[in-house]
């Protein structure tokens, strides 16, 4: 599979690099996270010729720091979701990259560029979206930025996750999962199908006000059958947003300290 990293090696990440973007202040819901600096640009090309975009949230850490690859829900993109928790992981000793796939777009106040180029012939469902995942933990393996990540989903990716854990037990050491979907567009990928064969320490988040949906207890009571940790989170709201204080109106800080502690149980750190 083809990969390729815009304009220079990104193991020192001294300067920056590739396609550098400036991002607004981060809103300080999240523990009180700082405004990030201008963000480094990768890019990688799937095994269908799709070239997908990731941003890098080092911080100061360097290369011996836990890498977690932060996939986005629907309709969304990686920058918008994820840069205030990117913030916060680096904060916390994590390295970083939010991917944005084909199954995406502008929520969150930022655009989706794998989806502004996609041809209209390319396939961008939820299932497809799969060799986004593929292509985004080759790329950061075959870059050596990690010799294994944790691999972190939301909504649809939530359940794309543990395919890419299953697939890849020797490259994904762990895999969380906030609001795992399975409705009609996913059910050739759901996590249920995977999770069986996935070997490596499991956690999934969701909050409680999806817990009355039948679907969603038959979904937990499979997953930790299967041996996931399955967190019911007051307050939540759909996707990683519920690790955000600003996005669900209230304080997350006991869910993002049950998420830190995982962490360090899965990196030893």
């Amino acid at each position: 599979m083809m990969t390729r990293i815009m304009l220079g090696a990104l193991l020192a990440l001294t300067t920056p690099l590739g396609a550098v973007e400036r991002v607004p202040a981060v809103d300080e819901s999240v523990e009180q996270a700082p405004a990030v600096p201008p963000l480094i640009t990768v890019s990688a090309v799937t095994a269908d010729s799709v070239t997908i975009y990731g941003d890098v949230f080092f911080g100061e850490l360097d290369a011996a720091s836990p890498l977690l690859l932060l996939f986005h829900q629907g309709g969304a993109n990686g920058r918008g979701e994820y840069t205030e928790i990117a913030s916060w992981l680096n904060d916390a000793g994590y390295r970083a990259i939010a991917w944005d796939q084909r199954s995406g777009g502008d929520m969150f106040g930022e655009s989706n560029r794998t989806v502004a180029g996609l041809s209209d012939e390319t396939p961008s469902g939820y299932c497809d979206a799969y060799q986004d995942l593929e292509a985004a933990l080759t790329f950061v393996i075959s870059e050596g930025m990690a010799e294994q990540v944790i691999a972190w989903g939301s909504s649809y990716s939530a359940a794309l996750v543990f395919r890419l854990a299953a697939e890849n037990p020797d490259r994904v050491s762990g895999v969380v999962a906030f609001s795992p979907a399975s409705g009609g567009p996913l059910v050739n990928c759901r996590a249920r199908m995977w999770v069986n064969d996935v070997k490596v320490p499991m956690l999934v988040f969701r909050p409680d006000a999806e817990m009355a949906r039948e679907t969603s207890v038959e979904q937990r009571d499979i997953l930790t059958t299967a041996g996931v940790s399955f967190r019911v989170v007051e307050n939540g709201v759909h996707g990683s947003s519920l690790l955000v204080d600003g996005r669900t109106e209230h304080d997350m800080s006991r869910d993002r300290t049950a998420l830190l502690e995982w962490l360090g149980e899965v990196t030893l750190q």
